[in-house]
């Protein structure tokens, strides 16, 4: 866990020292990001000295002594707005004004991860989709782009390009379908995810039985113990191997496969492999990359896989030492 900032511990000590009703609305107005690094700083702080209290309400009193008692969160602009116009065309003006007098529009989104978030909003129309995409982050909007299915990916890009003005009505609606389908599936805020396929194979690369258990779990369910299987030894893990034993792999492997599995490798699995090859070979597989240029994804990961395949069998055979193997030794 990193250390939390300064900004984050005064945050911390301010919301430890207010009572709980006054915390939790601060709380509410952050962002996921934001409320992760505070309840960090949270658990940091546990123990505070009455000097850090005092300073730091004195800071917090001396930044708020100038500023107008006025609500930033926009309840007294709905208040005034809904009194005075009566309900329907006081909400018709507060969606035109925006935040923050209106609510920020799939907010709730900021909650689901984007995994699950390309799962929810797959079968709806590529317009539709494009919409919530232009409601989110930046980075989330693009993992969830990531996570749609890549015949869906051209046609949702050139949408959101090109994304024209939004009835108001319209998106009212589809953010309440996707609040309905929230409801159904549960969010992040509302469920902690607790060990899953992830967390399982793990658990089964460090243990001393791996290969009893694999076998077991392949009479109980063939499909399961298949993905755990795959998550025993993957591309990355090419790193952990000797040179001799990546020597031994690179004579067993296709080079033009192995080529392809290195377009999506990092600079250490990279120069491993060069490392283990003569100048020559090393020189001749560099070009072959540089020749084939940018390839999709899904061709890189199943050259990888293929890979991960020959050097689990050679790991099996005992012919070479993989990793979990040598920490087992120990």
């Amino acid at each position: 866990m990193m250390p939390a900032s300064r900004g984050a511990q005064k945050c911390a000590i301010l919301l430890l020292v207010l009572e709980d009703a006054q915390a939790a609305e601060m709380l509410s107005g952050m962002s996921p990001d934001e409320v992760q690094q505070v309840g960090e700083a949270m658990l940091s702080v546990a123990e505070i000295a009455p000097d850090a209290i005092d300073a730091v309400l004195d800071e917090f009193l001396a930044r708020t002594a100038q500023v107008a008692a006025l609500d930033a969160q926009g309840r007294q602009v709905r208040q005034r707005l809904g009194l005075a116009l009566g309900t329907p065309r006081a909400e018709t003006l507060i969606e035109r004004i925006g935040p923050p007098a209106a609510p920020r529009r799939f907010a709730v989104l900021d909650w689901v991860e984007a995994a699950a978030l390309a799962t929810l909003i797959a079968d709806e129309h590529p317009q539709a989709i494009a919409v919530v995409l232009a409601h989110l982050r930046e980075d989330q909007a693009a993992q969830v782009l990531d996570g749609l299915p890549e015949a869906l990916q051209p046609d949702i890009a050139l949408r959101l390009a090109t994304l024209q003005p939004v009835a108001l009505a319209d998106l009212a609606a589809l953010e309440a379908d996707l609040d309905a389908k929230l409801r159904g599936v549960g969010t992040d805020r509302e469920r902690a995810r607790l060990a899953g396929t992830d967390f399982a194979a793990s658990v089964v690369k460090k243990a001393r039985g791996r290969g009893v258990l694999l076998d077991a779990l392949m009479a109980a369910d063939a499909d399961l113990a298949a993905e755990l299987e795959s998550q025993q030894f993957v591309f990355a893990d090419l790193a952990g191997l000797s040179q001799k034993d990546v020597q031994l792999v690179l004579r067993e492997v296709d080079p033009a496969l192995l080529a392809v599995a290195l377009k999506g490798a990092d600079a250490v699995v990279k120069d491993l492999v060069f490392g283990a090859m003569s100048k020559r070979a090393a020189s001749q597989l560099q070009d072959d990359l540089a020749e084939r240029g940018p390839m999709k994804r899904s061709e890189v990961e199943a050259a990888q896989r293929d890979v991960c395949r020959l050097v689990r069998r050679l790991g099996d055979a005992g012919a070479i030492t993989l990793p979990t193997q040598a920490e087992a030794m120990l």
